[in-house]
């Protein structure tokens, strides 16, 4: 079950530099990565985590 308390946000930015034939810098490629997910329930790490019943309880309900 994810957990619906915690919610994950990873960037990655890389930067390639464009050089031409003389190796003189002509810019750069920049891509920027992004992961957004709801990560797993699991024990503590969870605001959702029932420790009498050792497992994830649904929020809401």
């Amino acid at each position: 079950m994810k957990c619906p308390e915690r919610y994950n946000v990873v960037q990655q930015n890389i930067r390639i530099p464009i050089v031409d034939n003389d190796n003189i810098l002509k810019g750069e490629s920049h891509v920027l990565i992004e992961i957004q997910n709801f990560p797993e329930c699991y024990e503590e790490q969870c605001a959702a985590w029932d420790k009498e019943k050792k497992m994830c309880r649904k929020v809401g309900d």
